[in-house]
């Protein structure tokens, strides 16, 4: 017998033409097979594999923030901080108020006169849903969870929030967010598990890497600024063009889903006491100069409601801004700080949040706040 018959009575060449039948049978062995790799590729992906590959390998983008933070939360798992530890959540004007997260952890360290690490989990257009599932995900252990509040942090939609329980947007589960997705989303977690995230997440792997520099499987490094040093803002014409259209649009967005956003808010605080974390809320940088100081009166609102959420679970709300005076010429836009003023916000951050370590809640239920009404 030569080869070639070899060939074509060998096992791989059965199996083969196995799939090459046309039978209804096949077919379906076919599928099973398919669903079966793909939820065991989903309980590698999802149970720590994103550490076994270096995260410039799997970003799409040098701003792929939903692929680093969810990365991160891999790497705080298999290996937990040591000492205590301040993990940081919000949109990208938390990304921008701070320095790095080594100079804000030595800040606060000297003021807390206590070792700290500093972990930043923050990412563009970061929701409260999202906050909720990265606390989800964090290691035991001492720490402390500071969650960035701003007008859109109040704003965002269920419906896009209701993805995250199919992998989409980030790629990490919570078991929390399972839990309550029929209360606040109507719907309980599909069955298919994160394989929908899966898939969007390599369509958008491929195109955004063939639309770029970067090539399939090379390393991206990640940046975490998306002003860095010599980055120039809007001229001040520019950023009051849109103000009057960005206010009505907060206003709007925060009467139809603030309510939804502080459910999401609170069972944050819940998930947090439960797990023993402390917990910090504090405003992210706003230009005011720009947009006045009451945004419309969604940031009196949301500073109102997460006031009475702050006293109710005996959590400190700082108040940063009150104590470093931004101007219009410090932020790119109305939302994020250049670098320069991130040398004037950081010193004032590591101070008001080394003085809620290991230290009694501020009564945040006695402060006054001077401020518009609040949205009806």
């Amino acid at each position: 017998m030569s080869l070639r018959d070899v060939q074509k009575t060998g096992p791989w060449h059965a199996f083969s033409r196995g799939f090459r039948q046309r039978s209804p049978l096949v077919l379906v062995a076919a599928a099973l097979i398919t669903f079966l790799a793909l939820f065991l590729a989903q309980g590698v992906l999802f149970g720590g594999g994103l550490t076994a590959v270096d995260e410039g390998r799997l970003l799409r983008i040098s701003h792929d923030d939903y692929v680093h933070v969810s990365v991160r939360v891999q790497e705080l798992k298999a290996d937990p901080p040591k000492t205590r530890t301040i993990y940081l959540f919000g949109g990208s004007g938390t990304m921008e108020c701070i320095v790095s997260e080594a100079s804000l952890a030595a800040q606060i360290g000297r003021d807390a006169k206590q070792p700290v690490q500093v972990v930043s989990l923050a990412a563009h257009q970061e929701s409260m849903a999202m906050t909720l599932a990265l606390v989800d995900n964090l290691p035991a252990g001492p720490a402390t969870v500071a969650i960035g509040l701003a007008p859109i942090r109040v704003t965002g939609a269920p419906e896009r929030d209701v993805q995250l329980l199919s992998g989409h947007t980030l790629l990490v589960r919570s078991r929390r967010l399972a839990q309550i997705a029929p209360k606040y989303f109507g719907t309980k977690a599909p069955n298919t598990g994160s394989i929908p995230g899966i898939f969007d997440y390599v369509g958008s792997y491929l195109s955004e890497r063939a639309a770029g520099r970067a090539l399939w499987g090379t390393k991206i490094a990640y940046e975490s600024h998306y002003y860095p040093w010599g980055a120039k803002g809007h001229l001040p014409l520019g950023k009051r063009r849109n103000v009057l259209y960005v206010l009505a649009k907060d206003v709007k967005l925060y009467r139809k889903y603030a309510d939804f956003n502080f459910a999401m808010l609170e069972e944050t605080l819940k998930l947090a006491r439960e797990r023993g974390f402390d917990v910090v809320l504090y405003d992210q940088p706003l230009n005011a100069s720009a947009a006045g100081p009451d945004w419309n009166g969604v940031v009196p609102a949301y500073r109102k409601r997460a006031r009475a959420l702050a006293a109710r679970y005996d959590v400190p709300y700082v108040h940063i801004e009150r104590r470093v005076a931004l101007r219009d010429d410090d932020f790119a836009d109305l939302f994020h700080l250049l670098a320069p003023a991130r040398l004037k916000w950081q010193p004032e951050m590591a101070r008001q949040l080394a003085s809620t370590l290991d230290a009694p809640a501020e009564p945040v239920a006695t402060r006054v706040e001077r401020s518009a009404p609040a949205p009806q």
